[in-house]
């Protein structure tokens, strides 16, 4: 009977911590042989094995480099509501998809404002304005001295529609 034996190549992660204690040309040269016999290991040792993953050293940054403005934003949502809506009517129909392109309009113009490190909700709600009263309440666990918020009502003959942003500081 004859013994099969299972030659399997050894991780890359494995083999250039080896060759770390080496030094000067003979590194670079090993490296470099290494590097190139063991490309495919490579490929499937960069999936499961962590030392490949780049590390972001932390930047100890304990705030924002421009704070959430709420004049600022409270513009944006003026003008992107003032802009889409215009004149339109109210109808009767669900307007679910108005409300998304209006909330993806006024974070992407937000964002354009460079609020780096800040996390931009924004939600929309409109409805009719004949014969309605509404209570729009909100509530948020957030850091006062950096996160805010900032809001602006829009109205023409026969709707109303709310526009709402906030700006959560993610350290």
């Amino acid at each position: 009977m004859e013994k099969v034996v299972k030659t399997t190549r050894p991780r890359l992660g494995t083999l250039t911590r080896g060759l770390s204690t080496l030094s000067g040309n003979s590194l670079s040269l090993r490296r470099m042989r290494l590097e190139s016999s063991t490309t495919s290991a490579a490929s499937e040792a960069a999936t499961d094995d962590l030392e490949f993953r780049e590390q972001v050293p932390p930047t100890y940054q304990l705030g924002p480099n421009k704070k959430f403005s709420q004049t600022e934003v409270k513009n944006v949502i003026q003008s992107v509501l003032e802009n889409k809506l215009g004149e339109t009517k109210y109808e009767e129909t669900p307007g679910g998809t108005l409300a998304k392109c209006l909330s993806d309009d006024i974070t992407k113009e937000v964002k354009k404002l460079g609020f780096d490190r800040y996390k931009i909700v924004s939600t929309v709600s409109f409805g009719p304005l004949k014969n309605s009263s509404v209570k729009y309440v909100s509530r948020c666990i957030w850091n006062p001295q950096f996160d805010n918020f900032a809001e602006y009502t829009y109205r023409n003959k026969s709707l109303y529609c709310v526009g709402t942003v906030y700006g959560v500081y993610v350290e």
